[in-house]
């Protein structure tokens, strides 16, 4: 094995300084695609280990953290609060793929990074070979949610300064993070009470005074209308977890209407799993993925 394969096998960790964020990224493989990795609300680059480690041995994968996010800095200082939202983390996107020099890639978004996907492939087809969208929604998150949300920001807040009260409050609003990003699936196995364990801990670390200017920036998305969903040409796979949609009607399941609307998509409905599909069912998920991405790469 060459100097240069070993290194693209082992991979390699850096900061990129990226319109005035310091972002954390990583890159594994090599090959002659590029897939780029794109995480959700208060997960970091650590939740695509499964497809990285099976795409890495032929393509280069890039994944990194969100400004405001992961390793990427929580809480850190922003130029403005607005670039923590969809837009800002948009243009961060596209800053740091001229910076690697990527003309073109696969992108796998999980949440939030599967609206920046879909930004980049509406407004710079030729830059997006195809998109995967992991818990993908359209619609832009209702007055009355927004107001729940405000509520848990001002939790959070108060965390620290009430002493005991404040970490029962602290652990009450990590459970409300728990109960909205994984199905009931994941959380009633018993099997898997080691990893919940996990995502509390890391769920707690995230929920913090810090994050509630991302929190209200990322919940208060302006949504993917159809008319930017019909602009994007790249073959697209909506991956949903079963859990999350198990009580949505037709009108209102938000990954069945994008895959109506976009002109090549494709939705898979992976069981067992809520929103965190990669965490909840790794290899399936997983498995969608690559099969996609290898019939697109032909």
């Amino acid at each position: 094995m060459t100097a240069q394969a070993r290194a693209g096998k082992e991979g390699r960790e850096w900061t990129a300084q990226v319109n005035g964020a310091a972002l954390r990224v990583e890159e594994v493989g090599t090959g002659p695609r590029t897939v780029v990795f794109s995480p959700a609300l208060f997960t970091n680059r650590a939740l695509f280990d499964a497809p990285v480690a099976a795409l890495g041995v032929d393509h280069r994968c890039i994944r990194y953290d969100h400004r405001g996010q992961g390793d990427s800095g929580l809480g850190a200082p922003q130029p403005t609060v607005e670039s923590l939202g969809c837009e800002g983390l948009y243009a961060d996107a596209l800053a740091l793929l001229d910076q690697l020099g990527v003309e073109a890639c696969h992108w796998v978004g999980a949440s939030i990074g599967g609206f920046v996907g879909v930004r980049l492939a509406a407004r710079h087809p030729d830059r997006i070979l195809s998109l995967v969208l992991i818990g993908f929604s359209s619609r832009r998150v209702p007055a009355s949610n927004l107001r729940q949300i405000g509520m848990l920001g001002g939790l959070i807040r108060a965390t620290r300064p009430l002493g005991p009260i404040g970490a029962a409050v602290h652990r009450r609003a990590t459970e409300t993070v728990m109960r909205n990003m994984f199905g009931e699936t994941f959380m009633s196995d018993p099997t898997r009470a080691a990893d919940r364990d996990l995502w509390r801990r890391r769920f707690g670390e995230t929920v913090a005074p810090e994050a509630v200017p991302m929190l209200k920036q990322v919940f208060g998305h302006p949504g993917n209308p159809p008319e930017m969903l019909a602009q994007v040409q790249a073959p697209t796979l909506l991956i949903s977890g079963a859990d999350e949609l198990a009580h949505v009607s037709d009108i209102d399941n938000d990954p069945l209407q994008a895959a109506r609307v976009m002109p090549d998509a494709r939705l898979v409905t992976i069981q067992g799993a809520g929103h965190m599909v990669l965490v909840e069912q790794p290899a399936a998920g997983t498995a969608a993925i690559t099969s996609f991405l290898r019939s697109v790469d032909g």
